[in-house]
């Protein structure tokens, strides 16, 4: 057997754990920084910047039940005018 066995672990440095908290405690003072200017130009812009449309999948068209039902009814009287004037005229010699 090796005396590694035996051997106590090492102890850790306290000056590497206090400047690894320390980096840490800078690290989050940072991102609280930047926080703070994001929510500086909000509060300047009066509000949060709005998602467009697009960028949300909201697709708008114009095929509501009126207009669809407009375009039937347009579509019906086209071919009953057509059917009317193709045998509609035969009738009356």
């Amino acid at each position: 057997m090796t005396d590694d066995a035996d051997a106590t672990p090492a102890t850790p440095d306290p000056d590497d754990h206090v400047a690894r908290l320390q980096a840490q405690i800078d690290a989050a003072k940072a991102r609280r920084a930047g926080y703070r200017a994001e929510a500086a130009e909000t509060v300047a812009r009066r509000g949060p910047v709005r998602a467009t449309d697009e960028e949300l999948g909201i697709i708008k068209t114009d095929d509501t039940a009126g207009s669809i039902a407009a375009d039937a009814s347009q579509e019906i009287r086209s071919r009953l005018s057509r059917l009317m004037s193709r045998f509609g005229r035969r009738g009356k010699k």
